[in-house]
């Protein structure tokens, strides 16, 4: 970054993480952490004088149910083709196939290769430092691909196959797999502890396994004192590198470390540290942590998947409390209200998908239910019992998630559904206009409040009969074939106008953008329209302002008018961008108006896209883009972080020194021949 541009980044980020953050890369490079924070190997690690037997008498109290309290309900909840899922991929875990982002399974080997990228074959040498070995990702990787293996995703199916089979095999492979990584992964050496997030997460997951697996003969003496040492380290770990996230990432990185302090502090008060870990834990989540949520219901990182994210480290945090007869503050408790009115309004009722706006890195912290990762039927479910003591939907898959958390009881609660309805939220800048439960439409207006989002102001995700036709691109991937990180996170990939190729705000970083831009709600009538204001193009030449009006005319049909004016004549190519869901498709034209036909599974449906100067129409410069890799990427989008799927990207594009209109028509047609991809 140049001068003006630290500037900049001071005055976003605030002085002190600036400053945090420069002292910092100046201790990194000059290796003070691995004086400070030496390598530890596992023939020196402390020990804790604590045996299984005693434990079993004296453990805490924690939120899963016994097995046998739940696997009848376990079996009958989720049917024949859920525990075939379940013992069917707990079976290739013995293979070293495991499933990671809930998507894509990749063989790691039995015991796994702990420090291998799958996605290169490359792999992460294990005896590097933990504060230097990132700097190697341009080599490696993207290092999220083997952060995933070890935050034990695999676990989630062990646990539920034993619990579905009583077979002690599983058992052995989750004590098989923690030997193995103590062995592979010395104390703060090697990828697996560059990140106190994914320590937090990879201990949860031992905690759950242990809770599961205690009882079984196979869950030897020496494997509960392997855990019980790792769980010390981790707890150790989080705490000596808080500061981090505490100054430099304050957002889910933070409530996830702060949750690790507390569950571990809490449920293993033999540790020396347990107190101090506990309480500083505590104090995190019912204190600054809940600055990330907003009073309107959203979070800090413009992102539905991370917002899950976070709620869930705080439902793990408030059903130990209430395990433990212990309480959080009533806000804690109003956030997660707030959260689950918030999410609820964007929801597909159809498949339980939201908007896959903003960043979207495959985190699903409890993969324990067979609901697709996308659905967020699971987590509004629980958020609606810990807060209502009622149920939102009726009985379904999405309900194993209570049983995790609550046990059988759960299901004797009432159904309460919660009413779907136009809405908006101008803190986080979402506003949506439903007509019912499977067609809507949501527009992103509102102030950067935060970093590390796309730059998408004014965009428009809809959705018909269920079908999201207009989309958002996702993110792909975050450390590798960085061409696509560009493409998702930046204005491109998103259904807005670009002017002259040019992101909203100025990528310096791979995940810092400067000039966050500021947008303003003009209009919301809940049964009509939403319009909305953004002026991140005002540092351009001519003084450009973006306005756009979606107006809903019921029926599945919309019209969007875009208005772009500037102040000065200077020539400008401005491009309307939709990235449309991957059908089949027609190209017509007629008076002026350009018109692409969805052949979709429930009918067929038109987008129809005309440009204005001055008032009178033109002919603009239409390009259709799937799958496009050269010279830029176009035409994909992403569910599930690690896959890209084609997607049609339609630009119409207009040289102007006088501004432009772009009117869009959304709506369900009948059947025309043309000419067809």
């Amino acid at each position: 970054m140049n001068p003006k541009e630290i500037l900049t980044y001071s005055r976003q980020e605030g002085l002190v993480p600036v400053i945090y953050r420069a002292i910092h890369e100046l201790c990194s490079k000059a290796g003070l952490s691995t004086r400070f924070k030496p390598i530890i190997f596992p023939r020196d690690y402390p020990q804790v004088d604590l045996k299984l037997s005693e434990w079993k008498k004296s453990k805490k109290k924690f939120f899963i149910p016994a097995r046998g309290e739940a696997e009848e309900i376990l079996h009958s909840l989720i049917g024949e083709y859920g525990v075939n899922r379940i013992i069917k991929q707990a079976e290739r875990v013995a293979k070293g196939k495991i499933l990671c982002f809930s998507r894509i399974e990749w063989d790691f080997g039995y015991p796994p290769d702990w420090h291998l990228n799958p996605l290169r074959g490359t792999r992460w040498p294990k005896y590097v430092h933990f504060s230097q070995v990132l700097a190697l990702d341009d080599k490696i990787g993207d290092v999220k691909s083997t952060w995933e293996l070890n935050r034990f995703p695999h676990v989630y199916y062990l646990v539920r196959a034993y619990y579905l089979t009583g077979d002690p095999h599983y058992v052995k492979i989750f004590t098989d797999h923690l030997k193995s990584w103590e062995e592979e992964n010395p104390f703060r050496a090697g990828v697996n502890w560059a990140s106190s997030q994914e320590v937090a997460i990879r201990a949860l997951a031992w905690i759950y396994a242990l809770y599961a697996f205690h009882e079984d003969e196979a869950f030897k003496e020496e494997d509960f004192r392997r855990l019980l040492r790792l769980l010390y380290l981790h707890g150790l770990h989080i705490e000596e590198n808080l500061n981090y996230s505490r100054f430099l990432v304050p957002n889910n990185h933070l409530i996830g470390e702060a949750l690790g302090l507390y569950a571990i502090g809490s449920l293993f008060p033999w540790f020396d540290r347990a107190s101090n870990w506990k309480k500083k834990g505590k104090n995190l989540l019912q204190g600054r942590c809940l600055e990330q949520f907003y009073s309107d219901g959203g979070y800090c990182q413009a992102s539905h998947n991370y917002h899950r994210l976070a709620l869930h480290y705080y439902i793990w945090a408030v059903r130990i409390a209430e395990c433990l007869h212990e309480t959080f503050e009533g806000e804690v408790y109003s956030v997660l209200s707030r959260s689950l009115d918030y999410l609820i309004s964007f929801m597909n009722m159809k498949d339980g998908k939201l908007p896959n706006l903003g960043p979207n890195d495959g985190a699903l912290l409890n993969p324990w239910t067979v609901c697709d990762y996308s659905d967020f039927r699971p987590l509004l479910q629980t958020l609606s019992y810990i807060t209502r003591r009622k149920r939102c939907f009726e009985d379904g898959l999405w309900d194993e998630e209570l049983l995790w958390f609550f046990g059988p009881t759960a299901f004797a609660s009432p159904v309460d559904p919660l009413v779907q309805a136009s809405s908006t939220f101008p803190i986080s800048g979402l506003h949506v206009l439903r007509e019912d439960g499977t067609n809507f439409a949501v527009l992103r207006c509102g102030d950067v409040r935060f970093r590390s989002g796309h730059a998408d102001q004014l965009h428009l995700d809809l959705w018909w009969m269920g079908i999201n036709i207009a989309i958002d691109g996702g993110s792909y991937l975050y450390n590798d074939e960085l061409e696509f990180h560009r493409y998702f996170m930046g204005t491109r990939s998103h259904n807005t106008v670009t002017v002259d190729g040019r992101d909203q705000m100025k990528l310096v970083r791979r995940f810092t953008w400067l000039g966050w831009t500021k947008a303003r709600l003009l209009e919301f009538s809940p049964a009509r329209s939403v319009e909305g204001i953004h002026c991140a193009y005002r540092r351009f030449r001519g003084d450009i302002v973006h306005r756009r009006r979606v107006i809903m005319l019921g029926k599945g049909d919309y019209i969007v008018k875009d208005v772009l004016t500037q102040r000065k004549s200077v020539t400008h190519r401005y491009t309307l961008h939709w990235l449309l869901a991957d059908f089949e498709y027609e190209f017509q034209e007629k008076d002026r108006w350009i018109a692409i036909v969805l052949r979709t599974p429930v009918g067929l449906y038109a987008v129809e896209m005309q440009a204005k100067v001055d008032g009178v129409p033109v002919r603009g410069v239409m390009e259709i883009n799937r799958a496009k890799l050269t010279p830029e990427p176009d035409g994909w989008y992403s569910r599930y972080y690690t896959e890209k799927l084609p997607a049609i990207s339609v630009n119409l594009t207009v040289e102007s020194d006088l501004g432009v209109e772009f009117w869009t028509r959304f709506k369900v047609i009948e059947y025309k021949k043309g000419e067809v991809r």
